[in-house]
């Protein structure tokens, strides 16, 4: 009985709290709201496999790695993202990579390779394949453990990033990279 009360006694104390800070979150600061206009697009297309959640789960993650790796490498633009159902804005460049590979090879190394379009005002740009490998040393025992599947994402991570700032030195050093636009006030 006792421990019953103290159960209840700290789901009440939780949802005080939980409440108040829903009360005492800040208002949304309305310029933080307005949209920004996009630099350059992003569509990624992963295999078709049995799970379409997880291949837009794919897709979104390579989109984010590779908003990530051209801003490490000094890109200033505004990269947007295009799920799948989402129609781009003309006027605006779209990269469209076509993810072939993402994986742990039975070399044990991981690789990502991409095909890679540009399409801007110009015209359709292709840039043909991406390939990275990265080591995948695992240092865990056992098959399954998870930090073997820590070692596995790593690794997988460091292949994307790698072919995509390969991508990022193809495009700049062809002058194909959208610059970005004036910020307005």
């Amino acid at each position: 009985m006792k421990a019953i009360s103290q159960i209840l006694r700290t789901a009440v104390i939780l949802s005080v709290f939980g409440s108040a800070f829903l009360v005492s979150a800040p208002a949304a600061d309305k310029k933080a709201d307005a949209a920004q206009p996009a630099d350059l697009q992003i569509a990624v297309s992963v295999p078709p496999s049995w799970r379409p959640f997880l291949d837009d789960d794919i897709a979104e993650n390579f989109a984010y790695r590779l908003s990530n790796a051209f801003k490490r490498q000094g890109y200033k633009g505004n990269i947007v993202y295009l799920a799948r159902v989402e129609e781009p804005v003309t006027g605006v460049p779209l990269l469209t990579l076509n993810l072939i590979e993402w994986r742990i090879a039975h070399s044990g190394n991981a690789q990502c390779t991409f095909s890679t379009t540009l399409a801007d005002a110009k015209g359709e740009h292709s840039l043909g394949l991406t390939s990275n490998s990265a080591i995948f040393w695992p240092q865990s025992s056992g098959r399954w453990t998870i930090h073997r599947a820590y070692e596995q994402a790593d690794a997988l991570e460091n292949a994307a990033d790698g072919a995509l700032r390969d991508l990022y030195k193809r495009l700049a050093k062809d002058n194909l990279l959208p610059t970005p636009a004036a910020p307005t006030k």
